[in-house]
């Protein structure tokens, strides 16, 4: 219970972005498990400055995020590759394909979609380390949406993935 009342404050905070400089270091990603394509849908919603900054770190330059650079969707989709796993089974993460991203104020979602060639699951492993390479306080709240049951988890750097069973 007290996880469920974190995770709704949390996402109230986050619906309140603004453009000023933020003092909480925090994701937010909705799953949607779609049966008919056997592939988990996949949006992340993130702070630009922070994005900025991870995709800077790892590029080694500047980057300036842009939804129409291709260098900036590359960098995304390999970003969110080495951050964000989802496995069937245990090591043997599965493979992301990159759909696309769009700012929104000061946020940016990222979009990507994960074959998992099943029309349905008895498990799945989620690990999140978006920014935790960045931030020691970051927060990345996963929402799963499976066949209309809502699991929500919040992973930090010291917890970056979890166990879910159907």
């Amino acid at each position: 219970m007290y996880l469920r009342s974190l995770i709704v404050a949390i996402v109230c905070l986050l619906s309140s972005f603004t453009a000023s400089a933020h003092d909480y270091h925090a994701s937010i990603t909705d799953i949607q498990f779609n049966p008919k394509t056997q592939s988990l849908q996949v949006a992340i919603k993130v702070f630009t400055d922070d994005l900025e900054n991870a995709l800077s770190v790892r590029n080694k330059s500047k980057v300036s995020y842009s939804a129409s650079s291709d260098k900036v969707k590359q960098l995304l989709a390999g970003y969110m590759a080495s951050t964000f796993r989802f496995e069937l089974t245990k090591g043997k993460p599965l493979k992301q394909q990159f759909i696309g991203s769009e700012e929104e104020a000061d946020v940016v979602w990222i979009y990507f979609e994960v074959p998992v060639k099943q029309a349905s699951l008895k498990e799945l492993y989620i690990e999140n380390g978006v920014f935790t390479e960045l931030f020691d306080d970051q927060m990345n709240i996963v929402n799963l949406d499976y066949k209309g049951d809502m699991h929500s988890m919040l992973l930090q750097k010291s917890d970056k993935g979890k166990k879910l069973n159907f």
